[in-house]
Order: structure tokens, then C-alpha cells, then sequence
């Protein structure tokens, strides 16, 4: 079962999880189904949602915790890729948990215009008062005081971001080829190997993409990079990931 917020509910960093896990739990063609309930953050063990059950009773929130479960359980995507790639792998991963997830959690928290008009009545939507006040207020402050603790964020005004999601974007943009295809080539045939970092990254570029808010700095740096755009189309045409967003 995989539980997540009701519809209308999502907020960006949380979509761009659900969608990675979604892509994940298909790679592996492992069946779920959709639960949505509005105290899902909650319920999570770490804070990392959507949660997942398994069998009734293991609990698995988010995609790098729901990665670990499925790795010790025997599933893989990466079994073919060199020492050297999987390094490569975790170098990537870690490039989106620790800088591109820092960016959605401010365009979606810190930048008043979002804020106001999307993410506060997504967040409050299911809630009463004073919760729809205190919860806010609370989980605003949280992530700011997360993002004030990056070394690499001097200004949490936002003078960081767009300088910020263009090293990102440069640094996805040169692993990929002109050519579309995934991060990772099988060096005897040729072929795409879809790995965990894929849908991780396919997770949260279509996420960015295709999610509306009234001032989206982020989205418009992404999308200048026309192999990230490429990649997506590649990833949803190729591998049948349209689910998840249209172009």
C-alpha cells in the first residue's frame, strides 16, 4: 500500500517524491495500491513521505528508505553497472537528495508568492483551526532553519537560487548525451540501463515540470537545459512513465 496526501494536497517536494517512488516500484513491476490520508506526514517514521506498507507490517517512508528496503529484499536495477558507475550512481543521488530537494522545499516554503497561494491552503486544506495556523507556521520554520544550516546557501533570501539550480542543472545536463538515453549504457550492446537513479531523477524533474505555481524560478532555469526536457520525453516515451505527466 502506498499512502499519500489526497488530491489537491500535494505540495511540490512531496509530489516529486511520490512520483520517484512510483517509477521505482514499477521498474521492479511490484503492484500497489494508492491510499491517500491527510495526516500521511504523520504516520511517516522519518518525516519522508508517501509511506508504504509492506505485508501488513513494515513501514517505508520515502524513496531513499523504500531503496534500502527493496535492496535487501534482492531488488535491482543497477546489477549490470561497473564499481565505478555505481559510485557515479551515488554521486548523482546524492546531488539530487542534498541540493535539488533543498530547492524545492524553498520554491515551494520560502518564496511568498508560493507559499501564500498554493502551499499554505494545500498544507491547512484538511485541517481546523488553530491548526491551520500553528502547523504552517511550525513546518515554515523548519524548513527554513534546514535550509539556513546548507553551508553552501550564504543568502536564504533566494539570491542562491538560480545560481544554485543551474550548477545542478549543468551537472545532470553533462552526464547526458545529445542523444536520448538514460545515465547509464550497457558498454556491449548499447543500450539504456534504467537504474534507481533514474527514477529518481525522472521523478523529480517531471514533478517540476509539470507542477503550476505563480512564481516558478526553478522550473524556468530546469528548463533551459533542453537535454533535461529530452530526458523526460525519452524516460515517459520510451519507458511508459506518460502516467506520471504529459508534455
Amino acid at each position: 500500500r502506498l499512502i499519500d496526501h489526497p488530491r489537491g494536497v500535494e505540495i511540490l517536494p512531496s509530489r516529486c517524491e511520490a512520483t520517484a517512488i512510483k517509477c521505482l516500484l514499477e521498474r521492479h513491476s511490484l503492484k500497489y495500491t494508492v491510499e491517500t490520508k491527510s495526516n500521511v506526514e504523520y504516520i511517516s517514521t522519518n518525516g519522508r513521505f508517501p509511506v508504504l506498507i509492506f505485508n501488513e507490517r513494515d513501514v517505508v517512508s520515502g524513496f531513499a528508505e523504500l531503496l534500502d528496503y527493496l535492496t535487501k529484499k534482492g531488488y535491482t536495477l543497477s546489477d549490470k553497472l561497473s564499481v565505478e558507475e555505481r559510485c557515479d550512481m551515488d554521486t548523482y543521488s546524492a546531488l539530487i537528495t542534498a541540493r535539488l530537494e533543498v530547492l524545492e522545499l524553498f520554491t515551494a516554503w520560502l518564496i511568498e508568492e508560493n507559499y501564500t497561494h498554493v502551499t499554505l491552503p494545500a498544507y491547512t486544506k484538511h485541517s481546523t483551526w488553530p491548526l491551520t495556523a500553528i502547523l504552517p507556521f511550525y513546518k515554515r520554520r523548519q524548513v527554513h532553519r534546514l535550509i539556513a544550516s546548507q553551508s553552501e546557501w550564504y543568502d536564504i533570501s533566494g539570491e542562491m537560487m538560480l545560481p544554485e539550480t543551474k550548477s545542478v542543472a549543468n551537472a545532470l545536463s553533462q552526464r547526458l548525451s545529445d542523444t536520448p538515453g538514460t545515465f547509464f549504457k550497457d558498454p556491449t550492446t548499447g543500450k539504456d540501463i534504467v537504474t534507481e537513479l533514474d527514477c529518481l531523477v525522472y521523478g523529480h524533474l517531471n514533478a517540476i515540470f509539470m507542477t503550476k505555481l505563480p512564481n516558478y524560478r526553478m522550473k524556468r532555469a530546469l528548463g533551459l537545459h533542453s537535454r533535461l526536457i529530452q530526458y523526460c520525453k525519452h524516460m515517459e516515451s520510451t519507458y511508459g512513465m506518460k502516467k506520471h505527466g504529459s508534455w
